[in-house]
């Protein structure tokens, strides 16, 4: 009885905690260094994001006549929780703000398979102009695109699983709230 209770318990230890009306504020509360942006400083912010976001072209897109790339497009850094409870970070090229919303396409990886679940949850890392934004995420649409010769040119421009052969993850989230930081490491 007690391996069978120990087992229970370490099982449970690995499972995320549900958020609910109880949870605490996790994301300004305990920092003096981030604010939760509202009004016009998050529609400010938001221009930002909108200027700073990728085209999510696909190769085939990329390589037609006549196709610009976008200028002032920055990397970001995608965070989830892995299923050890440790954090998964992933830099990405390909990422999107708009209305409230964020995309991005993820080769398959920790962090695309933690964040492919409706209901799913992460962050979005962008430096932005003098300062970081935090964008706090959940997954409301994902779209596996398998990986064929046919199938191919549909992926990403800078599609990084080519070789591997490895799916490709377009995740729509929906945003929940935008911090600003000035103080961040990445």
């Amino acid at each position: 009885m007690k391996k069978l209770l120990a087992a229970v318990i370490a099982l449970c230890m690995l499972l995320p905690l549900a958020a609910s009306a109880e949870t605490p504020d996790a994301y300004t509360s305990a920092s003096s260094t981030k604010t939760v942006l509202t009004g016009e400083a998050l529609m400010a912010a938001e221009k930002i994001l909108v200027a700073q976001s990728s085209l999510l072209s696909s190769a085939d897109e990329a390589k037609a006549e006549g196709y610009v790339a976008k200028q002032g497009a920055s990397t970001a850094q995608i965070m989830s929780i892995n299923p050890d409870g440790s954090v998964g970070l992933s830099t990405i090229s390909e990422w999107k703000y708009e209305d409230g919303k964020a995309y991005v396409r993820l080769t398959q990886g920790q962090n695309a398979l933690n964040l492919a679940e409706t209901g799913a949850t992460g962050t979005l890392l962008v430096k932005g102009q003098g300062a970081f934004y935090l964008l706090h995420l959940k997954t409301v649409d994902v779209v596996v695109l398998e990986y064929s010769e046919e199938t191919a040119g549909q992926f990403d421009q800078y599609y990084s699983g080519a070789a591997n052969q490895l799916n490709e993850y377009d995740i729509t989230f929906e945003v929940s709230t935008i911090e600003q930081t000035f103080a961040l490491m990445f």
